[in-house]
């Protein structure tokens, strides 16, 4: 008996059922399994690797069978469970936790050519933010999600040449702008569930204004 390589919908699994050799499809064996009974993969606990891939993440679900990992988003977890991306546990920020991870942004000499304004995602806990040399950031950051806390900071700037980072904030209490002008400049904001803005927690040398 040869070894399949590839299938199609038409094609059959060949089974043995009370010692007689019968062909079922996919969609069969699946509508026959009872509640009571369990699909395991990998029963017997070899080092083999398992993933699931979407329509634009080919790592979309991978478990590393011979590190007994499983990553959402990479193919090689560094812990137990390893996201790339956001995850969050429960429905909203009610009931649940939002767990997020970091960025970095670079603002290009192209980009201040072309007037270009660059969005800090708000579901991001941690932004980064690199301007190259003779560059003047512009940067946006929308609504967020309430309870969100986001922490803002320049990580490169060109200020021997007096330059800046400016940030346009939707929703801001008070502000709606923030201007870093240093290196290590920095901004912490909280998205108030009550008004539905984002409100200053704290920082360090970053201006707060309206314009």
């Amino acid at each position: 008996m040869s070894l399949a390589t590839t299938m199609n919908a038409a094609d059959y699994f060949m089974i043995v059922q009370g010692g007689v050799n019968k062909k079922s499809d996919l969609s069969n064996i699946l509508s026959n399994l009872n509640s009571g009974n369990a699909i395991r993969v990998n029963p017997l606990q070899n080092a083999i690797n398992f993933s699931v891939a979407s329509k634009n993440n080919g790592n979309m679900f991978v478990v590393s069978g011979a590190a007994d990992r499983i990553g959402i988003g990479t193919d090689n977890p560094q812990s137990v469970f390893h996201v790339i991306g956001n995850s969050q546990i429960g429905s909203g920020s009610v009931d649940g936790v939002l767990v997020q991870s970091a960025e970095e942004i670079t603002y290009t000499s192209a980009d201040q050519t072309n007037i270009v304004t660059k969005s800090i995602s708000p579901s991001r806990a941690i932004t980064s933010l690199i301007c190259n040399t003779g560059c003047n950031g512009l940067f946006s950051l929308g609504a967020g999600f309430n309870g969100q806390l986001k922490t803002i900071a320049q990580q490169s700037l060109d200020t021997g040449a007096a330059k800046t980072s400016t940030i346009t904030v939707a929703g801001g209490m008070g502000f709606n702008t923030i201007t870093f002008n240093a290196v290590g400049d920095s901004a912490v904001i909280q998205y108030a569930s009550s008004s539905s803005k984002w409100i200053i927690i704290g920082g360090n040398g970053a201006d707060y204004s309206t314009v």
